[in-house]
């Protein structure tokens, strides 16, 4: 998954963070989280399990939740779970924002 799209190039890393931090990468790719635009995004889930088993577990519990809702995708009951021993969110993202997907995954 790339981190920056240029016309003619594409680059691992984001400016804010080194190429390593695969989290950020997913992140980034997956803001803003809605059931609808990320399921259809993210509708492979082949692709799904690779980007999940890709992001490190080193990261700060905001980018987590992003890998988390992927994760959703295929292991809804886990990654529930996950989202609830999270201490905080990325910008932009909350805690009613990740309850919510997680509703409309369970019921759809």
């Amino acid at each position: 998954m790339i981190g920056i799209g240029w016309e003619f190039k594409r680059e691992d890393k984001l400016w804010f963070t080194s190429a390593g931090n695969k989290e950020c990468r997913v992140g980034i790719q997956v803001i803003p989280i809605m059931p609808v635009l990320t399921e259809i995004l993210f509708n492979d889930v082949g692709f799904v399990r690779e980007v999940v088993d890709l992001a490190r577990k080193e990261a700060s519990d905001g980018w987590k939740g992003f890998v988390y809702a992927l994760e959703a995708m295929y292991d809804n009951k886990n990654a529930l779970e996950k989202i609830r021993n999270l201490k905080g969110f990325h910008e932009g993202n909350s805690l009613s924002n990740m309850l919510w997907f997680f509703k409309y995954k369970l019921l759809g």
